[in-house]
């Protein structure tokens, strides 16, 4: 079954249904929330990348989804993939390889947030924020001062502030005082996606 989702939906949320689908188009996060409200990413996933390796593994959600664009979704019958999984070496094989995937994305974030250049670092944390932003106010914003982003990617403010003007004179953002507002998320991700480990 094919459906469409808007921006900042969470269709997939530890302790709520299993579910296996594919992103057919859109980008999404994965991530953790602690009670205290903190965040943090572990992968942005892209079109034709799959969802629910652990629960076709019988695993329960431990991870929350976001919808950072709208996202077409194809989702699977998690009974019929679990059968195939059990009784075809491919399908194991091949979730299995996707959850490699997903360690090695889990590891370039990590990377990329102490080794990556200042660009690739500062879209991470832009998407990040952005993304955490949407949940609370709809919107992919960063409400912060170009300071606090220099603190965050551990850089100094004028390094930090051209990469930002960089940024937004190819469209990707646009700044106001305090504020900045991400304009086109799947170029953000490319930035960070572009970090070789």
């Amino acid at each position: 079954m094919q459906a469409v989702y808007p921006a900042g939906s969470i269709p997939l949320r530890p302790g709520g249904p299993s579910v296996a689908c594919l992103i057919d188009a859109g980008l999404a996060r994965a991530f953790w929330s602690l009670p205290d409200g903190r965040q943090t990413t572990l992968a942005v996933i892209r079109p034709r990348e799959f969802v629910g390796s652990t629960a076709s593994m019988r695993q329960s959600n431990w991870m929350f989804m976001q919808l950072i664009t709208e996202c077409t979704l194809t989702i699977l019958d998690l009974e019929n993939v679990r059968a195939l999984a059990a009784t075809e070496l491919e399908v194991a094989s091949a979730i299995g390889r996707h959850l490699g995937m997903r360690v090695r994305d889990a590891y370039r974030l990590i990377a990329v947030r102490s080794l990556g250049n200042i660009r690739e670092r500062v879209a991470y944390d832009l998407l990040d924020r952005a993304a955490q932003s949407q949940l609370v106010v709809g919107r992919l914003e960063v409400i912060a001062t170009q300071a606090d982003l220099a603190d965050s990617i551990g850089s100094s403010r004028e390094v930090m502030s051209r990469a930002l003007r960089d940024m937004r004179a190819e469209g990707i953002v646009e700044t106001a005082p305090g504020l900045i507002r991400v304009l086109d998320p799947e170029r953000l991700a490319a930035i960070v996606r572009a970090f070789v480990i």
